[in-house]
């Protein structure tokens, strides 16, 4: 049925309730699925860094390898995982922002499903921060498993 899964994942509790519901997609025929986890890591701008901070071009280098290096760490705990189970993994850790990252990953990489759940934001907070689900779902080229996670 699908033939590889891409899962984004921001590091959270949440974001893995997902994770069942892909393998259970994936478990259809385990012998040539593919799953793929990705995690974004937005970059660091210095207007983004706290007010009245001044930091070095080195120390926002340094602060930016340690958050891709935790990034890496966390997908590869992952992947591990599900490979101990028999299924067959990717890791792709991006450089851009979510929503972004996950449209580039899909168009360029022969996914044929996103699996990913929503952060359920609503009101003040969806206006504020956005959401990455529905950024993705207005631009996804391909079909969509959208769950909503038990806190």
């Amino acid at each position: 049925m699908y033939r590889h899964i891409l899962v984004p994942l921001d590091g959270s509790h949440l974001s893995e309730q997902v994770l069942p519901h892909a393998k259970a997609l994936a478990e259809i025929d385990k012998a040539t699925t593919q799953i793929t986890v990705l995690r974004a890591v937005p970059p660091i701008y210095p207007a983004a860094v706290e007010f009245g901070s001044v930091y070095t071009t080195t120390e926002l280098n340094d602060e930016t390898a340690r958050i891709e290096a935790a990034a890496c760490e966390y997908l590869n705990r992952i992947a591990d995982a599900l490979q101990v189970e028999g299924f067959k993994v990717n890791v792709h850790m991006s450089r851009m922002e979510p929503a972004e990252a996950i449209i580039d990953y899909t168009e360029t990489s022969d996914i044929d499903l996103i699996a990913i759940a929503t952060h359920g934001r609503s009101g003040i907070g969806r206006w504020m921060f956005g959401s990455v689900t529905q950024k993705v779902m207005q631009a996804a080229p391909v079909p969509m498993l959208v769950i909503r996670p038990k806190e």
